[in-house]
């Protein structure tokens, strides 16, 4: 018994003493691996191995390997990459072409497997030939329109007698991205002269898919060097081909035409089978509202330009779903207009139709513009104008007097058509501001050639408030003066367009007939505009 008993204390003496405690671990790794041994060295020349090992002094693991590796010059096939333990093996599928440098860029896609610590930019050089080649190409990419540096963008080499078509076809024989500051380097470059392109890759092809893309190209060959930077500008080319992409058709009386890229060879609309037919194109000429009545279901239509002509069956409301619209009132003017809370003195205002109207038809006893003063209102004198740019819109032209209020008032029944269309009522209060309410701008330019240039003057949210059109004469001075009056206090910067063909817009490049987008000028200093002030601003235009 007495045994029984000094065996169980000695059991529940080992129990105690091995209690398990957990184990407290030791510092993060946060260590890259590191690269141990290479075969064939880093390099080597006269490379003629079917397959390169690497051995790192931890166990590693592939991460996005087929987004961050590149392998140049190209091949057809990229080389099978593996891992094994502390082991990376890199196989090749084809033949290397004779005396050329190759690099193997890993980029960050090697990690070690506990922590996923990558090796930054990790890089494997050898030659086929005699030597490795020591030259590179290097610059930056721009935006043509911004002239912002852009990052993460494709930069690639092809060969000099390359047809321009390459680029939609195969992959740059060299390949690198720019960074986040918009840089880029091409490394371990022969002699060779090149074409050199840079694309905004989205597809990830690492090939251009035309105007779904931007591109930029160096009109010239370029020959690596250790001291020439070359630059190059991204644009978006214009579509070559010109369709409609969609036709709209919400309510009775109206449906729009929206085509792929500007219409610029529009000479005539035909609306066939609508009386009082029309039509109205927007300002960036991409889309063509036809107006309509006395039609249903289908309305045949005729856009006739030099290139061809398009005939379209635009759907629209049937005369059943007319009649229902008609009979639950709902043919409707709707009426829009610039006025705010707070309105410009010296503005008139402008009120837009959904549809277009007759000057002469509306009812101008049932629109009234009061001004008011306490509880007080007078009657303000106005009259009724078109508007110059749409045949939907018309404007009430009075004089205004500073920092006075008013009321617009519109009755029902101010608008109605033969189809009984009709406007509902509407009621506007605003205030109007006085000039301490505005900032004035002098800019003095000083501009670089005598050409044609556009002058933009841009709001802090890259929206243009006023453009200026400036041209010189044979005996003028390359400096002009513009005045900008009853600018919104705020922050603004400037940009210039060259406008090398004098159509009073931007045009952008076109790869294959090797034409660069027009050159834009923006002053990268902010300008402050302050209420009630004059600010001037010199710019040396470059």
């Amino acid at each position: 018994m007495k045994k029984i008993i000094l065996y169980i204390s000695i059991v529940l003496g080992l129990t105690q003493c091995a209690q398990i405690t957990p184990l407290t671990g030791g510092k993060k790794d946060t260590t890259a691996p590191k690269a141990i041994s290479y075969f064939p060295e880093k390099a080597s020349t006269h490379f003629d191995k079917k397959y390169i090992e690497i051995i790192f002094d931890e166990f590693i693991s592939l991460k996005n390997l087929s987004n961050e590796f590149i392998i140049t010059p190209q091949t057809i096939e990229n080389p099978e990459i593996q891992t094994n333990g502390k082991k990376l093996k890199i196989t090749f599928n084809e033949p290397l072409l004779p005396n050329t440098t190759y690099k193997l860029a890993f980029g960050n896609s090697i990690v070690d497997i506990r922590e996923s610590n990558p090796i930054l930019n990790f890089e494997y050089v050898f030659s086929t030939g005699a030597a490795i080649d020591s030259l590179k190409i290097l610059g930056s990419v721009f935006s043509a329109e911004t002239k912002k540096p852009q990052s993460n963008i494709l930069v690639g080499l092809y060969s000099s007698n390359a047809n321009d078509s390459i680029v939609y076809k195969q992959k740059p024989l060299y390949i690198t991205y720019t960074n986040e500051k918009g840089i880029y380097q091409l490394n371990n470059l022969p002699s060779t002269p090149f074409k050199l392109i840079t694309i905004r890759d989205n597809n990830k092809n690492k090939m251009y898919d035309g105007s779904d893309e931007e591109i930029g190209f160096v009109k010239n060959l370029v020959k690596a060097s250790d001291t020439i930077q070359t630059d190059l500008l991204l644009f978006k080319e214009n579509a070559s081909k010109q369709f409609v992409k969609k036709t709209i058709s919400n309510e009775y009386g109206k449906a729009s035409v929206i085509y792929n890229k500007a219409c610029t060879d529009l000479t005539t609309v035909n609306i066939l089978g609508a009386s009082q037919g029309s039509y109205q194109i927007n300002t960036l000429q991409d889309s063509i509202t036809v107006y309509y009545q006395n039609t249903f279901d289908t309305l045949k239509t005729i856009i006739n330009r030099y290139s061809k002509n398009d005939t379209l069956l635009l759907k629209i409301p049937s005369r059943l779903d007319f009649e229902k619209l008609k009979k639950n009132n709902n043919l409707k003017y709707k009426i829009t207009s610039n006025l705010s809370n707070s309105f410009p003195y010296y503005d008139n205002i402008n009120l837009n139709l959904n549809i277009p109207f007759n000057l002469e038809d509306i009812n101008e006893d049932k629109i009234h513009l009061y001004k008011l003063n306490d509880s007080l209102k007078s009657k303000q004198p106005y009259s009724i104008a078109e508007n110059e740019n749409q045949f939907n819109a018309f404007q009430l032209k009075t004089n205004l007097e500073k920092e006075t209020a008013y009321q617009l008032i519109i009755n029902k029944g101010a608008f109605i058509d033969s189809i009984g269309r009709t406007n509902d009522s509407l009621s506007f209060k605003f205030t109007t501001t006085t000039p301490d309410d505005y900032a004035q701008l002098k800019l003095n330019l000083l501009f670089p050639r005598k050409e044609n240039y556009i002058v933009l003057l841009i709001n802090d949210k890259s929206l243009v408030i006023e453009k200026r059109h400036v041209s010189f004469s044979l005996a003028s001075t390359n400096e002009k003066k513009i005045t900008f009056i009853n600018i919104i206090p705020g922050m603004y910067s400037v940009k210039v367009i060259e406008d090398a063909n004098k159509n009073n817009s931007f045009d952008t490049g076109h790869f294959f007939n090797h034409i660069q987008p027009e050159t834009i000028f923006v002053n990268e200093m902010p300008i402050k505009l302050l209420a009630g002030w004059e600010i001037e601003n010199e710019w040396l235009v470059k």
